[in-house]
């Protein structure tokens, strides 16, 4: 029963509690997947285990520590048809070392103004793995219309003397203001 409180707690499915170590920095958990019983791509209930291996899962902090999931899984033969196959986890993306939850709590980061090797630091991964998972977000970028004005005015703004403005010729809004008339803005 607690186990199962556990593994809820955690947001995990058809995983099975094993222990947790704590150091001063880290939080480990160790955990295994639980037995299939069928082959999922014919049906068939012959199957063997083909092997086990451990692998190592980053994921949210844990009291205020970073945490690592070692999580045992099992890999297993159809006689039937042949096929090799795990199970399949819903928290964790297929061939990641990082749970969905970590990636959600990088990609909120992102909300605020933070540098990019600050975000890896806090979340015990490098900052090459943050620029991709900033690359894998898409924004929305609202299109030009095909009339574009461009007209430069005096103003007061800041340093410089002269403004741009930018407009919808077809609409007749202003799409934007620049600080200056230089190219580089």
């Amino acid at each position: 029963m607690q186990n199962n409180n556990i593994m809820n707690l955690f947001g995990f499915k058809d995983v099975v509690f094993d222990s947790v170590d704590e150091s001063n920095n880290f939080v480990n958990v160790h955990a295994s997947v639980s037995k299939m019983s069928i082959c999922p791509h014919c049906g068939s209930k012959k199957i063997w285990v083909h092997d086990h291996r451990i692998q190592k899962i980053r994921d949210t902090h844990i009291r205020g520590k970073k945490s690592l999931i070692f999580l045992k899984k099992t890999r297993y033969d159809c006689k039937s048809c042949g096929s090799r196959f795990e199970r399949n986890l819903d928290f964790i993306a297929k061939g990641h070392t990082m749970t969905n939850r970590l990636v959600f709590a990088i990609v909120s980061e992102f909300d605020e103004v933070y540098s990019i090797s600050s975000i890896a630091n806090r979340y015990n991964v490098s900052s090459n793995t943050v620029l991709r998972i900033l690359n894998c977000l898409s924004a929305s970028r609202d299109r030009l219309s095909e009339v574009l004005c461009i007209d430069e005015f005096k103003g007061d703004s800041g340093n410089n003397r002269y403004q741009t403005s930018l407009l919808d010729g077809s609409k007749h809004s202003i799409i934007d203001i620049l600080p200056s008339r230089d190219k580089n803005t």
